[in-house]
């Protein structure tokens, strides 16, 4: 400091001295500086800012001293001004005035520094929408600087300090009513404090997963063991329909109403729309049981909708889907109703349920009609083309179904916009390398381009087709030849007159289908498992057998399509599977049969087993595969088999008479040949 001191005062004799030079060296009396003062200005804001104007006669400059602790200021020339930020208190400011022959004189001030205490203290609560256990408190209040907010949970924790202006942010542990305490801060002993009540809770709505400790899940039973309600317990059964870890379980008690069953009041209303079809994960103990699925509005009961749904399988997960289409748009439904075994009266039997949820009542796949209700259809505009289903506009010609697709590319919109929908069937380019598309455009000659995406692996191809004629139904026929047949193509995306920007057109569009030859119409002889019939295998003894894309077309066999079996380590020797065919075999003109089979390995039985369904009759014949990992072909001599047999079951056993390795089987076009 001393030498900032020096160094300034050094500069002022220089300008003197040059001063007096040029004043033909007039002469200069210096004197001691007096009458010396300062003017201090204090902000009001709490923040203790103070200006400090120091005055005195014959002063060139000043030093100040807060009187806090803090080092003095530098020098002040005469006019000018520092600014220090005090705490709360009285101090004593001492103001050291000088001039350049080193005179010097000293006046000391006084001040007091106090806050305004905080006025208009508020602050408001806001719930985290992802995290039910999450908070954010925002306070506002004249003059504070600052605030501390004690959440109330722990009176261990230390309040959280945030700046005025900012948010507090907070996550509970668990649910409950806690106390939020805010205290403004002025910068000094002045304090004001506000505390609020808030409900902590984990509201219950859909889905209902059973998975969250905080949630109170209470479901309360009628009909019968109402004290009982429903128990959440550990998945007794976990398997690919309901992996979790936590299912609800209801028991009939012995001797119920035969409409026992259980219900529960959600928080919030079922937002029903996108979709009107909620889905229910159930394992019962017996198969073809009914549930009634219910929902109602709160306090008018006379207000709902209920299905009954069938369990299809014992003992096992499965999923049943409730299309509520007696669902009011307008009315609101918070009241969830399972009626287990409605009609029959309880035996003491226990069902478990999981994962009520919304779901969209139709599994989207080719074909694509859009007859399933518009909320069954959830496209994703781009660019300016909002898309929805409609009613057909022109129920003509070769298009005369109840509804179809429309696209409004707006007055304004990119030339590249469009709409996409995500299918849950991927397009299967195996089964037809050929799409359909009926299209009414009131333009001719314009493009409509079908683009199929797979957004997990970024793979797209597409292909543009043009209207012939405007105002009228055609078909349009793409020819997606290049396309991959192993990518899942779950997303078809609509641009019509790509190119050209949108002014207002409307163009309608319906039935996106597999075009071409799309396989045969029945599952019979030949079995080439092409086409888009549902090829369902029965299996048994730890061999899974299912229709996939040919993983090796090449050699003898270059089809889409091929069945695999699986035969799992420790799967019995007899392991195999079945399929059903809805023509009995013709064994008239040949009772030779031929099968194409991929092997990992050599030397492998592969038995061909013919059954008639109506009857124990059955008739099996071996062969052996001759070479491993790449196509052959078997012939299966039936020469012996009774003509007079309806024979509509064909039976496969891949490395018979060994216990399974863990071995994947191939096989492909089971024929009769001459």
């Amino acid at each position: 400091m001393k030498l900032i001191n020096n160094f300034f005062l050094f500069i002022l004799a220089c300008l003197l001295i040059t001063a007096c030079e040029r004043d033909d060296m007039t002469d200069v009396q210096l004197t001691q500086p007096s009458n010396v003062d300062a003017e201090l200005i204090l902000k009001k804001d709490n923040s203790g800012e103070l200006t400090i104007i120091p005055k005195g006669i014959g002063a060139n400059y000043f030093i100040i001293d807060f009187g806090d602790g803090s080092e003095p200021s530098d020098p002040v020339p005469a006019g000018g001004k520092t600014i220090h930020t005090y705490s709360e208190g009285e101090y004593e400011i001492v103001i050291t005035a000088r001039n350049l022959s080193g005179g010097e004189a000293t006046a000391i001030k006084s001040v007091m520094i106090s806050f305004d205490p905080p006025e208009n203290l508020d602050f408001s609560i806001t719930r985290d929408n992802e995290n039910p256990l999450r908070v954010l408190v925002t306070p506002t209040a004249d003059n504070a600087i600052g605030f501390d907010v004690d959440f109330g949970e722990s009176p261990e924790e230390d309040p959280v300090s945030i700046l005025a202006g900012e948010t507090a942010e907070y996550t509970y542990s668990d649910i409950g009513t806690y106390t939020i305490t805010v205290t403004a801060l002025s910068g000094g002993e002045a304090t004001v404090s506000l505390s609020k009540e808030v409900e902590i809770t984990d509201p219950l709505v859909l889905p209902i997963d059973f998975e969250s400790p905080t949630v109170d899940y209470a479901f309360n039973n009628f009909g019968g063991g109402e004290g009982d309600g429903v128990q959440v317990i550990d998945n007794p059964d976990p398997n690919d329909v309901n992996p979790s870890d936590r299912v609800g379980a209801y028991t009939k008690v012995e001797g119920s109403e035969d409409w026992a069953g259980t219900s529960v009041q959600l928080n919030e209303n079922i937002d029903f729309s996108s979709s009107q079809a909620i889905a229910l994960d159930i394992y019962s103990p017996e198969a073809g049981i009914p549930i009634l699925f219910k929902v109602e509005k709160e306090g008018e009961p006379d207000v709902f909708a209920e299905l009954i749904q069938n369990t299809t399988v014992a003992n096992e997960w499965e999923t049943l889907t409730f299309n509520l289409v007696d669902v009011d748009p307008i009315e609101s439904y918070s009241i969830i109703a399972i009626f287990f075994n409605w009609g029959t009266v309880g035996a003491g039997e226990t069902y478990y349920f999981d994962n009520i949820r919304l779901t969209n009542p139709v599994e989207l796949g080719l074909p694509l009609d859009f007859e399933s209700g518009p909320t069954a259809y959830n496209f994703t505009e781009f660019g300016g083309a909002p898309t929805a289903v409609v009613p057909n506009p022109d129920v003509s010609g070769i298009n005369t179904s109840a509804n179809v697709a429309e696209m409004l590319k707006a007055s304004g919109s990119v030339d590249w916009a469009g709409a996409f929908i995500d299918l849950d069937v991927p397009v299967d380019f195996g089964i037809s390398s050929t799409i359909n598309l009926k299209v009414w455009s009131p333009q001719a000659d314009i493009p409509v381009v079908i683009k199929f995406e797979n957004p997990e692996t970024g793979a797209e191809i597409e292909v543009s087709a043009q209207v012939p004629v405007a105002e009228e139904w055609v078909e349009l026929e793409y020819d997606f030849s290049d396309a991959s047949t192993t990518e899942d193509w779950t997303r078809v995306v609509f641009l019509f007159n790509l190119g050209t920007a949108g002014s207002g057109e409307i163009y309608y569009f319906d039935d996106l289908d597999y075009g071409g030859d799309t396989g045969p119409e029945s599952i019979k002889l030949p079995l080439t498992f092409e086409g888009t019939l549902d090829y369902i295998w029965e299996n048994f003894g730890g061999s899974e057998t299912q229709v996939i894309t040919n993983p090796d077309p090449s050699g003898i066999n270059t089809s889409n399509r091929v069945a695999e079996q699986f035969k799992s380590q420790g799967a019995e020797v007899w392991g195999g599977s079945f399929i059903d065919l809805d023509q009995p075999i013709d064994f008239s003109s040949s009772q030779t049969l031929s099968m194409k089979v991929w092997s990992p390995r050599e030397g492998v039985t592969v038995l061909l087993k013919l059954e008639t369904t109506s009857s124990a009759y059955e008739i099996e014949v071996p062969a052996t595969v001759i070479a491993a990992e790449e196509w052959t072909e078997l012939t299966f001599d039936f020469s012996g088999v009774d003509l007079s047999e309806s024979i509509d079951r064909v039976v496969v056993f891949m490395d018979f008479g060994n216990s399974g390795e863990g071995l994947t089987f191939y096989f492909d076009d089971i024929q009769l040949i001459n």
